[in-house]
This record gives structure tokens, sequence and C-alpha cells, in this order.
């Protein structure tokens, strides 16, 4: 408890020192650097306690518990990655969405829903799948398109429809990825 007092004490001649500056300070833009000055110093006074607090414990001790002990930067290093690695997938594909979605509305297509996948490294597209109708030009109901996602293997033939080739053709030249890796379905 002494200590605090010494604190308060401490706090108390200061401000009254600076008073005093303050009033012998020349008015005019002076007086303002120096009141400025006077602020700083008061801040280090009333700081003072919690840097030798700061000083008398070992930077490590501040953090225990907070997270695991790794002993290593390894296990901080790995767990950077992952944040990086999700945050910039979801930023590719939110990119890859906006782009899908803006391409298809030039073509006068409504994006409904729409998700691609692509590489862990972010190089290639490897599929898209989206829902989309058509604008129609008179009021009337149009079919909607889905994209399936990609499969493996033999495909089922589907006879060629107008709407779903213009999609796979938009598609496919806007993000050079063969027509093979796009499945349309246009529902009633």
């Amino acid at each position: 408890m002494p200590e605090f007092f010494l604190y308060l004490r401490n706090i108390t001649y200061y401000l009254m020192f600076a008073t005093v500056v303050g009033m012998l300070a020349p008015p005019g833009k002076y007086k303002k650097f120096v009141s400025l000055i006077m602020g700083f110093v008061l801040l280090a006074v009333m700081i003072q306690p919690l840097a030798r607090f700061a000083s008398a414990m070992p930077l490590t001790d501040w953090f225990h518990g907070l997270a695991p002990d790794m002993g290593t930067t390894e296990g901080w290093d790995s767990s950077y990655e992952e944040w990086r690695n999700t945050y910039l997938s979801r930023a590719f594909h939110s990119q890859l969405i906006a782009q899908l979605t803006h391409v298809l509305q030039q073509n006068n297509f409504t994006v409904h829903n729409a998700d691609v996948t692509f590489q862990s490294d972010f190089s290639a597209i490897t599929g898209v799948q989206v829902t989309v109708s058509e604008r129609p030009a008179e009021p009337q109901r149009v079919p909607f398109i889905r994209i399936q996602p990609v499969q493996v293997g033999p495909q089922p033939e589907e006879p060629p429809c107008p709407t779903s080739e213009a999609v796979k053709k938009i598609i496919s030249q806007f993000y050079n990825l063969p027509e093979q890796h796009i499945f349309v379905t246009v529902v009633p």
C-alpha cells in the first residue's frame, strides 16, 4: 500500500509541475506543443509501475496458459500456414464465384447458386457447379440449369440441349476448362 501512495504522490507533484510550466509557456502555437510534451511525460509517469512489473516477469510468463507450450515455433508456423491457406482458399473461391456470376449475367443468365472446385495450390479449376435461369425476352417460365460436379467414370449420354451447350461453352471459354469437366442439367 505505501507504493500506491508513493505513486499518487509522484503523479500529484508532476501535475503541479506541469501546471506551472503551462502557465510560464509563451502563448500561441508553442503552448500547444508544451502541453503535448507534458501529456506524454504524464503518460510515462503513470505507466512507470507497469513497466517495473513487466520487467520483473519474463515475457514468456505473460502468455502462459493462453497458448499451448510447443517448445518450438513449428506448431505456430503450421497453424499460421493452415489459417493462411484457409483464408486464401475462401478468398479465391469467392473471387471465382463473383467472376462466374458476372460472366453468366453478361450472357443473359441469372445465377441462383454457384460452386467452383479447384486444386489446393490454386493452379487449376477442377469443376464448376452452377444453378442458373435464362432471362426471358418475354415473361414466361424458364427452365433452371444445374451443373453437376466432376464425376469419375463414363457419363450417361444426354441429348444435346441448346441452353446447356451455351452455358458449357461460356464457362469453358472463360476459364479455359474442358467441357467434359462441366456438367449441366436442365430442370423444368
